[in-house]
Parts: structure tokens; C-alpha cells; sequence
């Protein structure tokens, strides 16, 4: 976590939360900028391209070598403050979140597979995406289009 917690601090993500073994991170909250979609993506990036790093330490360790799935979305979604009086946390939530979460189900080990809303709001040319691939998820009536982030366009 404290690899991939700092690319996510580089690239001006934030943080929602740790679950089990992953993490969640939003671009645009709590502050919105135009570029959000293509910061997360070259995040997504840097966060892979650390693996090797981790797995070298991992393995010099004696700790098993670790893969990794992510998925992004783009959407509008709810911000703040969450849950009750009784506890409540800053936190996202929203149908782009389940959006989200029902595409990192469906990526392979090691993919990075952005959401068509995602590419939408990507600048043209910087980076190579892969061929689309449309997903049937739990409680989606439509099928989400998805495209895997290959690498930077040279």
C-alpha cells in the first residue's frame, strides 16, 4: 500500500479507502479538474509499472510475488461526509462507483481497463488502448464498454 499510496499522492488522487487488499482513489474530489480522467490513467500506469519494484523487494524477501487489477470510470458521484451520526467517513458514492467495482471484477490480472465514459474525456494521442470489450455486470442493464490501457503513445 505505501508504494501505490504515493502514486496516488503524485498524481493528485484521493484517497476513499482500503478495502482487504485494495485500494480506492477518486480524481475530482474533493476538488474537480479538467485533466482528472487523464491523471488517473497515467496513475493507473506509474501503479503498474511499480510492480516490478514491489514483486523485486517482495521476492528478496521472501514474500510472495504480488499482481494487480484497476479499473476506472467516469461519472457523477456523491462527495463528502457519509454515513450517520453515529460514524460517518469522507467518502464517494453513486452509480459510477458500482460502475467502477463491477468493472475491476471483470479485468484481468495485471489489466488496466478503463471505462468508455474514461476514454471520452481523454486527450487524443497520449496514450495506445487496446480493442473495446463490452461487459454484462450484476445490476447494469446495459453492457459497459471497456478498452485496456496498453501504455503511453511514443
Amino acid at each position: 500500500f505505501e508504494h501505490m499510496t504515493d502514486i496516488i499522492f503524485e498524481h493528485e488522487g484521493t484517497i476513499d479507502e482500503f478495502l482487504g487488499d485494495a485500494i480506492l482513489a477518486v480524481f475530482g474530489a474533493p476538488r474537480r479538474r479538467d485533466n482528472d480522467p487523464e491523471r488517473a490513467v497515467r496513475c493507473a500506469l506509474a501503479m503498474r509499472d511499480a510492480m516490478d519494484t514491489v514483486n523485486a523487494a517482495n521476492e528478496a524477501a521472501g514474500l510472495p510475488v504480488l499482481s494487480q487489477r484497476i479499473a476506472l470510470n467516469t461519472g457523477t458521484v456523491i462527495a463528502g461526509n457519509i454515513g450517520s451520526e453515529q460514524r460517518a467517513k469522507y467518502g464517494c458514492v453513486g452509480h459510477a462507483m458500482n460502475v467502477t467495482s463491477r468493472i475491476e471484477g471483470q479485468t484481468d490480472t495485471d489489466e488496466i481497463l478503463i471505462a468508455a465514459a474514461t476514454r471520452d474525456h481523454l486527450p487524443d494521442g497520449i496514450f495506445i488502448l487496446g480493442e473495446p470489450r463490452e461487459l454484462l455486470a450484476k445490476g447494469i442493464e446495459d453492457a459497459i464498454v471497456t478498452y485496456p490501457v496498453l501504455g503511453l503513445a511514443p
